[in-house]
C-alpha cells in the first residue's frame, strides 16, 4: 500500500513573546507522561517544556549545552556538552549521566530494538553505542571524513540510518546495529541535512539546513524519490513526529521558536491530484501595524501557474486555532486581493502577534505565508 502525506489544516507557530526560554532549539520531542512537548537549548543547555497553551517552563536547567532528546518510556536521553543525561519524565529529575570523554559534541540518538542507544559525534565523527541500564559505552564507528548527524532506526532492516556530510558531499548511511557494517543508502542533492523523524504510517521525513525545508521518504525506500513537505523554515534542527495524531514539531534554530505541523497521513489508491504551482504567495504590509488608518487592510498577492478553482486562504493564530477564511473566487493566473482587515470570522479584531496564512485548494496546502502583526 502506498501512502501519501498531505499538509492540512493548520501551522501553528509557538511563540513566548515575553519570557522567551528558547535559545538556539535543537531538538524537540513528546513527553507523553506530563503532555508536553520538550525542547532543547543549545545555546544555554536548558530543556525547555512546552504545554498546550504554549506556556514555556524549565523542565531542566543543570546541563551546559544540550541537543538531541530522546524518550523512552517513562524516561528521557539527552545528548549534552557533559555526557549523556538521564531524566525521570514524572519527577523531571537526573538520575544518571554516562560521561563520554572521547566524545567533541554529542548530538542526536535513537534506540534500536534491542534497547541499545546510538549517539552521533557530530565533531569528531563518530557514534557511540550506549547501555542505558548498566551506564557504560563503546566506540561503534569512525566516519573518517564525514560528520554524522541526525539518526533513526529501521527496524524492518535492523539498521540506524545516519545522515552525514562533509565540506563537499552529503550521504545517508545504513548501519548494521549488531555488526557496525556500513553502507551508503543515498548520495542526496539536499545538502546539510539535520534531523529525522518518523510518521504513524512510518515513512521517514529529513530535515535540511541548506533549503530551509523538510522532505519524506516513501518508508524505509530511502532513494532520490522525496517529497518536499515543508519549505521556507529557516534553518530546521532536529525534528519530530508525535505519531497518536502526526503533529510535526520543527525547531527553528536561529530563530528561536518551534513550529508545529498537523499532518494527515492518508492511504492514497487513486491517482493524485496535481497541485497548481504557485509563487511568491506574500502579504502586504508585512509587518502589518495594526490600528493604523493607513493601512486598513493585508493585501495578498501570488502568482499562479494555472487557475485555481474553489480556493481559499485561511489565517490562523499561535495555537493552531483557525480564525478567519477567504474565498478566492477569482480565476486569473496573476491575482491579488485585500483580503484580510485583522478580524475574526465573527468580527473580533485580533491582537498583535505572528499569524499564519494558508492558501489552500482543492482541501491542499499549497503555500503559506507568516504574518506579523504590530502594535501602532
Amino acid at each position: 500500500m502506498k501512502f501519501i502525506i498531505f499538509l492540512l489544516v493548520s501551522v501553528c507557530t509557538f511563540v513566548n513573546l515575553s519570557g522567551q526560554l528558547l535559545n538556539n532549539p535543537e531538538s524537540v520531542e513528546w513527553d507523553h507522561i506530563n503532555q508536553q512537548w520538550l525542547v532543547s537549548n543549545h545555546g544555554s543547555g536548558e530543556i525547555i517544556a512546552i504545554d498546550s497553551e504554549n506556556n514555556q517552563t524549565i523542565f531542566s536547567d543543570i546541563l551546559s549545552s544540550t541537543r538531541g532528546l530522546k524518550v523512552k518510556d517513562d524516561k528521557l536521553y539527552a545528548a549534552s556538552d557533559d555526557g549523556l543525561a538521564i531524566f525521570d519524565l514524572a519527577g523531571a529529575y537526573l538520575i544518571a549521566i554516562v560521561f563520554i570523554p572521547e566524545a567533541v559534541l554529542l548530538n542526536d540518538l535513537d534506540f534500536d530494538s534491542e534497547g541499545n542507544l546510538f549517539v552521533s559525534d557530530y565533531w569528531d565523527n563518530n557514534i557511540f553505542k550506549v547501555d542505558v541500564e548498566n551506564y557504560t559505552y563503546e566506540w561503534l564507528i569512525d566516519y573518517d571524513i564525514f560528520a554524522p548527524n541526525g539518526l533513526i532506526f529501521d527496524e524492518e532492516n535492523n539498521r540506524m540510518i545516519a545522515a552525514a556530510h562533509n565540506q563537499t558531499t552529503s550521504v545517508i548511511l545504513g548501519i548494521n546495529v549488531e555488526t557496525a557494517e556500513t553502507e551508503v543508502l543515498l548520495y542526496p542533492n539536499i545538502y546539510s541535512l539535520d534531523g529525522f523523524a518518523r510518521d504513524s504510517a512510518g515513512n521517514i521525513y529529513v530535515s535540511s539546513w541548506h533549503t530551509d525545508s523538510i522532505y519524506r521518504f516513501d518508508g524505509n525506500n530511502i532513494n532520490s524519490n522525496t517529497e518536499l513537505v515543508v519549505s521556507n523554515v529557516e534553518d530546521p534542527a532536529d525534528i519530530f513526529i508525535r505519531q497518536s495524531d502526526d503533529v510535526l514539531a520543527i525547531p527553528l534554530f536561529y530563530e528561536n521558536i518551534v513550529l508545529f505541523i498537523p499532518l494527515d497521513v492518508a492511504s492514497e489508491n487513486e491517482n493524485t491530484i496535481e497541485k497548481p504551482l504557485v509563487t511568491n504567495f506574500s502579504s502586504y504590509p508585512n509587518p502589518f501595524k495594526l490600528n493604523s488608518e493607513r493601512n486598513s487592510n493585508i493585501s495578498f498577492s501570488f502568482d499562479l501557474s494555472s487557475e485555481i478553482k474553489n480556493s481559499i486562504i485561511e489565517i490562523y493564530n499561535m495555537k493552531g486555532q483557525k480564525i478567519k477564511s477567504i474565498q478566492i473566487s477569482k480565476k486569473e493566473s496573476v491575482d491579488k486581493i485585500s483580503a484580510w482587515d485583522c478580524k475574526t470570522d465573527f468580527g473580533e479584531k485580533v491582537s498583535s502577534g505572528i499569524y499564519l496564512s494558508v492558501l489552500k485548494s482543492k482541501n491542499e496546502i499549497i503555500a503559506s505565508n507568516k504574518i506579523l502583526l504590530m502594535k501602532d
